[in-house]
């Protein structure tokens, strides 16, 4: 019996070298088989390459020549902002002029500032709660997307109505606001 136990061990061992030799072998075959390209290929692949590369340089040139351009335009943008002297009254008016067109109501209007050295400019966060019916929630964003003055809406959130002693249709929606002043 024992001689049987060794014969087979020998037999697993000898089968397990074999596979194990079969797989490198499948390994090199298949490693030697896609790196062989012809010279062509080979040329084709670099030429494709090069056409890119040379298209990003170009691309790279043209937007370097346009940024002169580029940086006019961001000054007269600039130029274009409310001075922070007069900027939170001007706002302050628009958005009750807008809220009294739609149909809202403004509550809870508060302004924080960031200044921006950078840019000679001072980011102005707007938060401010407006209650009304759908229609006039719609209208009302689209009058600040329409406005002169620059508006970035960063959020619109539903708020709840615990009391439960408004109308139905009426939404309470809490407005955070981005807008810039020029420094003076």
């Amino acid at each position: 019996m024992p001689n049987f136990h060794l014969k087979k061990r020998i037999i697993l061992v000898l089968l397990g070298v074999l596979l194990a030799a079969d797989a490198a072998l499948a390994y090199f075959n298949l490693k030697m088989n896609t790196a062989r390209e012809t010279p062509q290929q080979v040329l084709a692949a670099e030429t494709r390459q090069l056409k890119l590369l040379k298209a990003d340089v170009e691309r790279a040139a043209a937007i370097q020549k346009n940024i002169p351009e580029v940086l006019k335009k961001f000054d007269a943008f600039e130029a274009d902002l409310p001075p922070s002297s007069k900027g939170y009254s001007a706002i302050s008016q628009e958005l009750n002029g807008y809220a009294r067109d739609t149909h809202l109501l403004i509550g809870d209007l508060r302004f924080s500032e960031k200044e921006l050295t950078e840019h000679k400019l001072d980011e102005v966060v707007i938060e401010a709660t407006v209650a009304g019916d759908y229609n006039g929630v719609v209208r009302f964003v689209n009058q600040l997307q329409r406005s002169k003055n620059v508006y970035i809406v960063d959020a619109l959130q539903l708020e709840s109505d615990t009391s439960g002693q408004g109308p139905a249709n009426l939404l309470k929606i809490s407005l955070h606001l981005r807008t810039y002043f020029r420094k003076v």
